[in-house]
Parts: C-alpha cells; sequence; structure tokens
C-alpha cells in the first residue's frame, strides 16, 4: 500500500510540469481534436490531469468509503479523456470548467461500483445520493432525524419514493451460503 502511495505521490508531483494552458490555446487544441489530431487530445488532456487530482482531493473521505485513490484518479481521467473529445468551446469558457461535471461523474460511479455488492442502476444511485444529501443536510439544520415528508418536500418527491430509496440505500446483502429458513430445511427432508 505505501508504494502505491508514493507513486501516486511520484504522479501528482510529475503533472506540476504541465501547467493550465491559456484560453486561446485550449481553444486550437479543441478545434484540431474536432478534426481527428490525437497529439492535440494528449496535449490537451495532459496539461488538465491535475484538476483531476484536485477534484478526487475535495470529495470528501466519508463518500469515498474504501475506495483507493489511485481508482478515484483513474476514473477521473477517464472521464476527462471523454470531455476533451466532446469538447466545443462557447462563450470563453475553460476547459476545466467543461470538464468539472465529467470528472465528478466518473469518480462517483467509481465509488458507487466499489462501494456496493449489488450495483443499482445510475439514475436510481443519483437519487439515492439526493436523498441521502438531504438527510444530512435537514439533520444539521434541525437538529434530528428529519421525516420522509420533510425529506420528500427538500428533493421534490413523493415521500413513499424517498422511503423506498431510503430502502434500497440500506438493504443488506444475504449470502447464498447463509443458513436457509427453517421451511426449506423441512421440504427438503421430506
Amino acid at each position: 500500500m505505501r508504494k502505491n502511495r508514493s507513486s501516486l505521490s511520484e504522479h501528482i508531483k510529475s503533472l506540476y510540469d504541465y501547467k493550465p494552458l491559456p484560453l486561446e490555446e485550449e481553444e486550437k487544441l479543441a478545434g484540431m481534436i474536432a478534426a481527428g489530431d490525437r497529439a492535440a487530445l494528449d496535449r490537451l488532456v495532459k496539461h488538465n490531469l491535475r484538476f483531476v487530482i484536485s477534484v478526487v482531493k475535495a470529495t470528501p473521505a466519508w463518500h469515498r468509503g474504501d475506495v483507493p485513490e489511485e481508482d478515484l484518479v483513474a476514473m477521473g481521467n477517464e472521464a476527462l479523456l471523454k470531455a476533451a473529445s466532446r469538447w466545443q468551446p462557447k462563450n470563453n469558457a475553460r476547459f476545466a470548467t467543461y470538464a468539472k461535471p465529467f470528472i465528478i461523474k466518473g469518480v462517483r460511479r467509481a465509488i458507487d461500483n466499489e462501494w456496493s455488492l449489488v450495483r443499482l442502476p445510475v439514475n436510481i444511485q443519483e437519487e439515492i445520493r439526493k436523498v441521502k444529501y438531504a438527510e444530512r443536510c435537514l439533520m444539521q439544520e434541525v437538529g434530528y432525524d428529519p421525516t420522509n415528508e420533510q425529506i420528500a418536500d427538500r428533493v421534490k418527491m413523493h415521500p413513499e419514493r424517498v422511503a423506498e430509496l431510503q430502502s434500497l440505500a440500506s438493504r443488506s446483502v444475504v449470502s447464498l451460503d447463509s443458513s436457509a429458513p427453517e421451511k426449506f430445511h423441512e421440504e427438503e427432508d421430506e
């Protein structure tokens, strides 16, 4: 584990050679990327890899779970590459501004895929995340566990949907090796 941490630290240090590009150069690279220039894509991505690290570092530890930082960086890098291949500069917007939602989504997917044994559809995971966030915010505001109605009002959902999502989030996984119900054993003996 120590070797991984030091290799990530070395990787991060090496990224400081790549400073953010000026807006004009980003726009020029975007045009070249649209024309199929792989070197331009690589250049735009390399000069924004530090941004991926900053997004990963900004992800709260309680949200990361046990997912290694290296995995989050790798998924963030994949998302950065996807954003770079799709980016079309508009209104003097920087590439990092466009790429940030891609990177956040990539990091969240890495956490969701690693954290739970049962994978839920992405839209359900997003709804669960929204409900949990609203619940935490309300708990801080009111000082007690909020009701499903309060949470539903905050996230603009029906209270029954909030209860359903909370149930999905708290569902535990049952091993197939665990003891079967008594009725099952009785039928097996007959």
